[in-house]
């Protein structure tokens, strides 16, 4: 491959990634939970209006100390398991590129099917994206990613100056790639260069560019009147026909977006909460196609968390916990500080978004959340690694075998949510907020308790299982005593 770097020394499992994977499904399962209960559509309005006393406070508490955490949490170990498996593959002189990538079909089958079936807040699918920007960029060659991104963009350019993008050439859509394919060229050509620091550096890039371009937008937008304020200014100002017909049509466009959306939430709410679930797998399966740009556009974001996860193993960071204490203390009182400080920033400025009335602050405050939650995942990891070297070891401990078993607790916690909440099953959806916390702490209890009784017996959970056999070609054994 491309990329040089230096093996680290990685003879077993490393239990500490098993203990964080652990805390981060608790995170994970606190903040979906809230959108079992109420349409995802609604996942850019914040919290809910109109809560009072433990159900606000609640709410509040997911959304200063959570939302947005532990999914970065969660890429994070995702890039750490790319890079132990790559050492992994290195020491053992075996090959690497074609088991990944079964690993990654495999893992984007996983992702649709649980999104269609189950729940539409799936991350997987946009995991396994970001999977194949990983794997493009170290197995490709950065100048052919640099070349072939120009050519697009050219093309693009030239296309747009002959005024022939009005013609919806069928191929016109491919012109899109050139933007990314520069940004991976450059990606590719940093981590051949630079490898460690480069992993670092870019990562870091990859994440913080979005989440500050969001900041500053909400900044911007911050000081502007209400939107109606400003559509009434800019008729009185609109003098000559076209100006007038312009804005009218961009009135127009813009209400049309609103009506739609509208219409998503209102279906989403009929369909979970009264609907077959016939029809509301035929509407995730619609709402899965319709969202495919969104889910793999996040995926640029992912790779940039994969890499920073990937510098943990490779670095030797992760790889042996116990000789970086110093770090993690750093990561952990650094970390959570700046972190939760942001977003307290940014609940300060807005906690819930109304369309057309606060968009520049809500903006705004969700920017100042995005950059504070990478800082305060990696808080939390370095919190839980200490605590794990610590005299919390045997109680963090329980968490492994949850970790182990990430990827079926994570199906399942969605298993049993739909089934709960949703009017096909018990139709509990609307649960207040505070009953929603103790569900989840009662499913992840029983988690624990689930997956230390199956690997008393299993080597691997039911879909480790099935996922290590699509990447490797060959049937591993299950039962302990096996082999």
């Amino acid at each position: 491959m491309n990329v040089e770097f230096k093996p680290v020394a990685i003879r077993e499992r490393i239990q500490a990634l098993d203990v964080i994977r652990g805390f981060a499904l608790l995170g994970i399962a606190l903040m979906n939970v809230e959108f079992f209960n109420r349409p995802l559509g609604d996942l850019d309005a914040g919290m809910p209006a109109g809560l009072a006393g433990i159900d606000y406070w609640a709410s509040w508490f997911v959304h200063v100390f959570v939302r947005g955490k532990f999914w970065t949490m969660f890429s994070l170990l995702f890039g750490m398991g790319f890079a132990v498996m790559l050492t992994r593959a290195e020491q053992a002189g075996r090959g690497f590129f074609a088991p990944y990538l079964r690993r990654t079909l495999a893992l984007a089958v996983f992702g649709a099917l649980h999104f269609i079936f189950l729940w539409t807040g799936d991350i997987l699918f946009s995991y396994a994206a970001g999977a194949v920007l990983l794997m493009l960029v170290f197995h490709s060659r950065p100048r052919v990613l640099l070349w072939l991104g120009g050519l697009l963009l050219a093309l693009a350019a030239a296309f747009g100056a002959a005024g022939s993008f009005g013609h919806a050439l069928p191929w016109q859509p491919m012109l899109g790639f050139g933007i990314p394919l520069l940004l991976l060229g450059v990606v590719a050509y940093s981590l051949r260069r630079w490898p460690l620091s480069g992993l670092r550096a870019v990562g870091l890039a990859l994440y913080l560019i979005p989440a500050l371009a969001m900041t500053i937008g909400g900044a911007v937008m911050f000081g502007q009147p209400p939107e109606a304020q400003r559509d009434r200014a800019q008729q009185a100002e609109a003098k000559t026909p076209e100006q007038k017909k312009a804005l009218a049509e961009s009135l127009e466009q813009r209400a049309e977006q609103r009506k739609e959306h509208a219409r998503d939430i209102a279906d989403e709410t009929r369909l979970m909460r009264t609907g077959s679930y016939a029809d509301a797998t035929a509407w995730r399966a619609q709402s899965f196609v319709k969202h495919l740009g969104q889910t793999v556009g996040f995926a640029v974001i992912v790779l940039g968390l994969f890499l920073l996860g990937a510098w943990f193993i490779r670095s030797g960071v992760m790889a042996d916990p116990a000789a970086h204490l110093g770090l993690f203390r750093k990561m952990a009182w650094i970390g959570i500080p700046l972190g939760i400080g942001l977003s307290l920033a940014g609940a300060g400025i807005a906690l819930t978004h109304v369309r057309g009335q606060n968009d520049g602050a809500f903006q705004l405050a969700s920017g100042l959340a995005f950059i504070g939650s990478l800082p305060a995942s990696l808080g939390y990891l370095g919190a839980v690694v200490l605590l794990f070297h610590g005299r919390w070891r045997n109680w963090l401990a329980q968490l492994a075998p949850v970790g182990r078993m990430a990827l079926s607790n994570y199906i399942l916690q969605s298993l049993l949510g739909t089934l709960f909440f949703y009017g096909y099953g018990l139709g509990q959806w609307g649960l207040p907020r505070s009953q929603q916390v103790l569900y989840v702490l009662a499913v992840f209890a029983m988690q624990v308790m689930l997956s230390r009784w199956w690997l008393s017996t299993f080597r691997f959970g039911p879909l480790e299982w099935v996922w290590r056999w699509i990447t490797y070609g060959k049937r591993p054994a299950m039962r302990v005593s096996a082999g």
